[in-house]
């Protein structure tokens, strides 16, 4: 038999040579365009999937019942006529007719719960899917312009969209099914020509809804649009105006005001359209109703039954052609919103700047490491963003301290490392908004004992939320270190400016917490400190 020793040492020297392998940092350089151009895109149809579960099943099940109650009643208010002109009519019969209507009350009310759920259920789904898609999007985290693109539809767009929706598709399927039920009883009970008379009605509105459906997206997209731009320029509202400076108020307020009646423009033709397709539906509606009533009535003068079912039944003829006016009007707006959702789905996936890189001036930036004793700064060998790539996994632990001047790139860097180590990295940035179990207890706390007519501390963007929460800028930091060092695990540790708003006393604390960091990872930091610990 061959020896173990033999084996390995045949299979060392029959096995070809690997071609060179392609270095990991170049590896990710090409990889990192790949992410964001293959990224799978988001569809409206998908984006209205998120409203299909459970509660969605149930609303829509209440939904039938409570137009078969509203279906029932008609039976019975006809029932209830023919019951007079032979002299049978009882006191039972409206005690059913009012059973039915009651039932049918109380079934729409609960079914508006579960509509409820189903909208909350699809926010949640779709922030879900929005961090999964986008988490380690690191490049996009400064970039202002995608921010103000983006960010009104994590903050309050999607959440309306989801919820005008609901609330749309719950009223516009309450009116058809009512529609359906309704005509299917007179066209029994009554006469087969109003069934056809509703039919050509819902015919005639969807028509026109089609025709004009290009024209209503279009609109309502430059709607979506105007008051998007409106509402990224009062986030900067707090700083121009309690500032004082007259001259930064007055630039901003020009731009606000420009933005204002260009919203208002966009609003007023959008809803003039809207309301003139809405007319002109309701119009049609009542001309082709009550023209199939006339002509059911001069057909059949002659017969008391089919004359009192029509006399009983008016008020409802009237309500159901009141409903197909309503259900124009919201086949409008389900075509707004579906307009809307192709603003969501366009910034479901936000594009990062092709030429990132190139505002990291690698060249003009110093990456050193501290000595062993820790009394001088020695300069990195890393002559490129390739090459410090490939470094870094080489490294257990220690601390990398870039330094340059502004504008050389310095947090830029940081950011780009993030994207390409991805969760093996931590990231701290400059902007620091980032949610920590401290700050997540005390806007709680905060919360709790505000008064209600307080502002929401949770939802003030322009105030620093360490001064909302009641900590000075230097607590902050420490208690966010104390936090990252306790409750975090990463391989790497980019630090953006972790000492900017520290005193002297506060400093020496947070420098042996990143040293605590760095003797079980590699810290890459920019700071404000000395290129070495002192």
């Amino acid at each position: 038999m061959t020896s173990p020793q033999a084996t390995r040492q045949y299979r060392k020297t029959m096995t070809p040579p690997r071609p060179p392998a392609i270095p990991v940092a170049l590896l990710r350089l090409r990889m990192s365009a790949l992410r964001t151009s293959s990224r799978p895109a988001l569809s409206r149809y998908q984006l209205a999937r998120l409203l299909w579960c459970g509660p969605f099943v149930v609303m829509l099940t209440l939904l039938v019942v409570e137009a078969l109650l509203s279906a029932a009643t008609t039976w019975l208010v006809i029932q209830a006529g023919r019951d007079v002109i032979n002299d049978e009519f009882l006191a039972k019969d409206l005690g059913l007719i009012l059973g039915c209507q009651i039932g049918s009350y109380i079934v729409g009310a609960v079914s508006w719960v579960f509509a409820e759920q189903a909208g909350f259920g699809a926010f949640g789904r779709y922030m879900h899917r929005f961090s999964r898609h986008n988490k380690g999007r690191t490049l996009l985290l400064g970039d202002k312009d995608a921010r103000d693109a983006a960010e009104p539809f994590l903050t309050n767009e999607v959440f309306h969209i989801f919820f005008e929706l609901m609330y749309e598709l719950e009223s516009a399927l309450k009116l058809f099914l009512l529609l359906i039920f309704n005509a299917i009883v007179f066209g029994v009970e009554i006469d087969a020509g109003l069934p056809v008379a509703y039919a050509l009605v819902f015919v005639v509105c969807m028509g026109l809804q089609y025709g004009m459906r290009k024209r209503v997206s279009d609109v309502y997209l430059a709607n979506q649009r105007f008051t998007n731009r409106m509402t990224a320029q009062t986030y900067t509202a707090w700083d121009n105006i309690l500032s004082g400076n007259r001259y930064n108020y007055r630039v901003w307020n020009r731009v606000f005001k420009q933005r204002l009646r260009e919203a208002l423009r966009a609003q007023i033709n959008a809803i003039m359209l809207r309301e003139g397709l809405s007319s002109a539906a309701g119009v049609l509606s009542l001309i082709i109703i009550f023209a199939a009533i006339a002509l059911i009535a001069l057909q059949n003068k002659d017969d008391p039954a089919i004359l009192i079912a029509l006399a009983a039944t008016l008020p409802r003829q009237i309500d159901l052609a009141h409903s197909m006016l309503s259900l124009s009007e919201g086949w409008n707006d389900l075509i707004a919103i579906w307009a809307r959702i192709g603003g969501a789905v366009e910034h479901f996936s936000p594009t990062a700047d092709a030429a990132f890189t190139s505002r990291i001036k690698f060249d003009a930036l110093k990456l050193t490491q501290p000595s062993p004793d820790k009394k001088t700064a020695v300069p990195m060998a890393a002559r490129d963003m390739a090459a410090l790539l490939a470094t870094l996994p080489a490294m257990s632990q220690g601390r990398i301290n870039v330094r340059g001047g502004n504008g050389a790139g310095k947090s830029s860097l940081l950011a780009w490392l993030k994207s390409e180590l991805g969760s093996q990295a931590y990231f701290w940035p400059t902007t620091d908004r980032l949610a920590f179990e401290f700050s997540q207890a005390a806007a709680s706390r905060t919360s709790d004992t505000a008064d209600a007519s307080d502002d929401d501390v949770e939802n003030d963007d322009e105030t620093p939320i360490a001064r909302r929460l009641g900590f000075s800028a230097g607590e902050w930091q420490i208690a966010t270190l104390e936090e990252i060092v306790a409750k975090t695990a990463a391989r790497y540790y980019f630090l953006d400016e972790w000492d900017a708003n520290l005193d002297a006393a506060n400093k020496v604390r947070a420098e042996a917490l990143i040293d605590r960091l760095a003797a079980r990872a590699v810290v890459v930091e920019i700071s404000h400190r000395d290129a070495v610990a002192r």
